[in-house]
């Protein structure tokens, strides 16, 4: 995937590092909604999704800092999932 096709949502993170952006740029294909919606129920998830119900904008700061964190254990795939919740 080239740089300039992350959703704007990414591309534009002020969290994620251009780094970061750059791992989630390899990615050969992104999660599907089947995977994504499995991944949403998990209780970490939940637990953060949650807490932030009718605030979008503090819920996708938390929900970029989490997919940071998987990205720094490597675990690429988990990180799309939670930035495409």
């Amino acid at each position: 995937m080239l740089f300039e096709e992350l959703p704007k949502i990414i591309r534009e993170s002020t969290i994620l590092s251009q780094e970061d952006k750059r791992l989630l740029a390899t990615i050969e294909c992104i999660p599907t909604d089947m995977e994504i919606d499995r991944f949403r129920i998990d209780p970490s998830i939940l637990e953060l999704t949650n807490a932030f119900i009718g605030d979008e904008s503090t819920r996708h700061i938390h929900l970029q800092e989490m997919a940071k964190q998987y990205l720094e254990e490597g675990n690429i795939n988990a990180a799309w999932k939670v930035l495409l919740l």
